[in-house]
């Protein structure tokens, strides 16, 4: 005789139940009631979250900054009178500019590598928090640097916080959101990232091009006068003197 709640010879599987079983998951995603709207315009319902997203996302855009100024600050004439060992006519200057520049790689790698138990340990919020003060200590120790040797432990120092920041900001990020605007926040990092590089190249320009307005303005002509053109490169050339003169000292 057949216990209770066993199935009897010849009884027929209960297919509809199967069937809810296997479409459960797929039936409570469609009938869930959603946060807001998905896309681009869930971002304004959901701002809290985005502005914590953003903000997470800084480290893309400290990691864009880093790569886009170091090339142009290598060829700045008053750094490569700091750090000889860099310029053209030193012996091996492409290994060293080389190692130089792949210290803030090197840095992130070991950050990144790391970053994942640190933020089991003390939560994702904590730490970005002690990548942010990494990377603060590294970048004192870079506008403090007297000599190639600390720069380039300090451009370590300094990647290690970026790769904390890279590996900890999508997780953080992926976590706080809501699902439908999950992918358009984590998209956040790589714009931060792009953005960084873009800032870096337009504070170079963008600071000329003032100093030329400005004395557009002063000579009352256009910019694109050959007089105001050449006072310009003049000056340009006194200040860079000026600077090259005050290193030495």
């Amino acid at each position: 005789m057949a216990q209770e709640g066993e199935p009897v010879k010849g009884d027929k599987p209960d297919t509809l139940s199967t069937e809810r079983f296997v479409h459960h998951a797929e039936a409570v995603w469609e009938d869930r009631e959603r946060y807001g709207p998905s896309g681009f315009a869930g971002l304004f319902s959901n701002y809290y979250a985005t502005l914590c997203a953003a903000f997470a996302a800084l480290g893309g855009m400290i990691f864009g900054y880093d790569q886009g100024v170091v090339s142009i600050v290598l060829v700045m004439p008053q750094f490569l009178d700091r750090f000889p060992r860099v310029s053209e006519d030193a012996s091996g200057a492409g290994f060293w500019k080389g190692l130089l520049t792949a210290m803030i790689e090197l840095g992130a790698f070991l950050g990144a590598l790391n970053q994942g138990w640190i933020a089991d340990k003390i939560s994702r919020k904590y730490s970005i928090v002690v990548a942010v003060i990494i990377f603060t200590v590294g970048s004192i120790l870079q506008t403090a640097a007297v000599d190639y040797a600390m720069l380039t432990i300090a451009r370590l120092i300094g990647g290690i916080g970026i790769g904390m920041l890279s590996m900890v900001a999508p997780l953080y990020i992926s976590e706080i959101s809501p699902p439908e605007i999950r992918g358009a926040l984590l998209v956040l990092e790589e714009f931060s990232i792009v953005t960084g590089i873009v800032v870096a190249f337009w504070i170079t320009y963008g600071r000329d091009f003032e100093a030329g307005q400005s004395l557009s303005k002063l000579r009352q002509l256009d910019i694109s006068d050959s007089r105001v053109q050449q006072e310009f490169i003049d000056i340009r050339a006194e200040v860079e003197d000026l600077v090259c003169n005050s290193m030495l000292i």
